[in-house]
């Protein structure tokens, strides 16, 4: 078996020999034969138990793994947890609690000896019923190729990865390797308990399933081994779809192109935002068809309007040709839009007034009319405009926008219109709306940088000076 195991150690799980490895071991046949096989490999190892305080022979196991760690030279950390405490406070079975708890010990170990990756002692049969569990939750590609020999689980640790050696092992033949090397491997009682789903799965589905196909369980670990490459070329194609679509990212956001996105066939669609929503939240735990193909009818829909909470505190909304996938309390403005600091600030004539994130808004006086006309007539620019300066009054208010603030665009002689449809019918982000600057004289708005100035404020023949007034980003807008 260590031939056959030390391609997969080396090719597979790429694990070097003189980086300490943390190897769970509970006691039993598998974690067992993982950890002779190691150490006959020639790992730097440190050995790791954990304690659920499930049964009541626990620490009897304990100091049977301490012991073996000790034979064999290797350092021994032993982990304690109330599974019972955290099923009760997050609501979950006690087979994920003792996972989540398990996990959190040993790449906690990882890290404090700087180790090159946590090994697992699952086998193929653990392959097995992780598939069936997965089919029966309804899982995708995704799920149903199993584990991998090697990857990382973000909810535990960014950078250290879990490594599975074992996987082509049946437990059977873990159990003839422990007796071939005079091994003694506890057993675990709680393993026979129909109370857990892998157990069921273990001691009831499994056997009925083997009555039509006596072969089942290797079929099963076959088709998993053939969708785990699937898969792969799939990650490809999601790496490829996902660099053509993928606007921006960053801490808790995802903005994504609206017309290359809806252009990729809407299996593709799911993955990216499968991929997308372990970017955004890494601490959730179940991302159902059910979530997925929602985010994709929503983006696919003909009204993309509004917002949907999609799981786990995130939610999805347009803004313009983009959508975005983000936790609510995301920052994803960068920067992007002015947006004033303050309710309110003054703006002297002439002056400026620094609004934050590098933005600046100026305003000053010009005398040449003739320059005054020649520059706005030419001006593209909506960040910059020429008012008539004998009717402002010095100085001028600096606001965000108020319930009901109405404004008359330039061109409209006979009525105004409120300040929230012009965002709207301008396809202003909702997020960028609330604080966006108004320049103000008394009650009246003037200008609306980056729209219109007022119409009543234009600069006319009988205008003898204007006011410049130009709202700027260091290093461009």
């Amino acid at each position: 078996m260590l031939e056959q195991i030390q391609t997969i150690l080396e090719e597979s799980c790429l694990l070097v020999p003189d980086v300490p490895i943390v190897v769970g071991v509970s006691g039993g046949p598998d974690s067992t034969c993982l950890l002779d096989i190691l150490h006959h490999a020639g790992y730097s190892l440190v050995v790791a138990h954990f304690n659920h305080g499930l049964r009541s022979e626990a620490e009897e196991d304990a100091r049977v793994v301490e012991k073996l760690a000790s034979q064999l030279g290797y350092p021994f950390v032993l982990g304690l947890g109330d599974v019972y405490a955290l099923v009760e406070k997050e609501k979950m079975s006690v087979e994920e609690a003792a996972r989540e708890l398990r996990y959190n010990f040993l790449f906690e170990q990882a890290r404090l000896y700087n180790a090159q990756a946590v090994a697992a002692g699952h086998t193929a049969d653990d392959q097995v019923e992780t598939v069936l569990m997965n089919f029966i939750r309804g899982a995708g590609l995704n799920g149903l190729k199993g584990m991998s020999y090697r990857m990382v689980l973000p909810l535990f640790d960014p950078g250290i990865p879990i490594v599975r050696p074992l996987l082509g092992v049946w437990h059977e033949e873990a159990l003839l390797h422990c007796a071939a090397q005079g091994l003694n491997p506890v057993f675990d009682r709680s393993n026979d308990m129909l109370d857990f789903t892998r157990n069921r799965i273990r001691h009831v589905l499994m056997p009925a399933l083997e009555s039509y196909n006596n072969r089942f369980k290797e079929t099963v670990w076959r088709t998993a081994k053939v969708l785990a490459d699937d898969y792969a070329a799939l990650v490809e194609i999601v790496d490829e779809s996902w660099d053509a679509c993928v606007v921006r990212a960053g801490a808790g956001f995802v903005v994504f192109d609206v017309s290359s996105l809806v252009q990729l066939p809407v299996g593709l669609q799911r993955n990216i935002f499968r991929r997308a929503l372990k970017q955004v939240r890494p601490d959730t735990r179940d991302i159902s068809f059910s979530v997925l193909d929602r985010c994709a009818s929503f983006t696919n829909s003909k009204d993309p309007s509004g917002q949907i909470d999609v799981v786990n505190g995130v939610r999805m909304l347009f803004e313009g040709d983009t959508l975005l996938l983000a936790v609510w309390e995301a920052d994803f403005s960068t920067g992007e839009w002015p947006q004033v600091e303050v309710e309110k600030s003054v703006l002297e004539i002439p002056g400026s007034a620094a609004l934050g994130d590098g933005w600046q808004i100026s305003c000053e006086t010009w005398h040449v009319m003739p320059l005054v006309w020649e520059k706005a007539r030419n001006n593209e620019d909506p960040f910059q405009a020429w008012l008539d300066a004998d009717l402002l009054i010095d100085p001028l208010e600096l606001r965000s926008r108020r319930d009901g603030d109405r404004f008359q665009p330039l061109g409209i002689e006979t009525h105004t219109v409120k300040v929230s449809d012009l965002f709207i019918n301008h396809k202003l982000p909702s997020r960028a709306r609330n604080r966006w600057p108004l320049v103000c004289q008394g009650d009246e708005i003037i200008w609306i940088p980056g729209f219109q100035l007022a119409h009543p404020y234009r600069i006319t023949k009988k205008t003898h000076q204007a006011i410049y007034f130009t709202l700027t980003k260091r290093g461009g807008k």
